[in-house]
């Protein structure tokens, strides 16, 4: 078991014994005297399936131009999403969108921008190998 427990939780529905009940198997299942209990708004971000198919993709590319996962994200990112400017101390900085902050419409969106983008204008002819679900994962 990971150290870390998720649950969606709604606001008018009872979440009494989903507490005592996450908190019980936690504790049974590690061997830590003490946990931490985070609420935060849900915000429909990317789903873990998304971010999966998204980097295979990514992984994909870089082999094909010979560059890191991470200059290639950062490509993908200046080409498909809304970039923003800043001036420090002079020098014009390049703001990108972050994946992490994108919801799963959002970055069905993108996934779906990036699969046509590298399969046209990036590297024309080429085919990217995706699971057969990757549909199910850009609408």
């Amino acid at each position: 078991m990971s150290e870390s427990l998720q649950r969606i939780i709604k606001r008018n529905e009872p979440k009494a014994d989903i507490f005592k009940g996450m908190t019980q198997l936690f504790f049974n299942k590690t061997n830590v005297d003490q946990a931490i209990i985070t609420i935060k708004e849900n915000r429909n971000t990317r789903t873990s399936l998304q971010n999966d198919l998204y980097w295979v993709i990514v992984g994909q590319i870089r082999r094909e131009v010979n560059c890191s996962e991470e200059v290639m994200h950062k490509h993908l990112r200046e080409e498909l999403t809304d970039v923003t400017y800043e001036t420090v101390a002079g020098k014009r900085h390049a703001r990108l969108k972050s994946t992490k902050k994108m919801n799963t419409k959002e970055m069905g969106l993108y996934i779906g921008d990036c699969i046509d983008y590298v399969q046209g204008e990036l590297l024309p002819g080429y085919k990217l190998k995706l699971p057969e679900d990757w549909r199910e994962l850009t609408s």
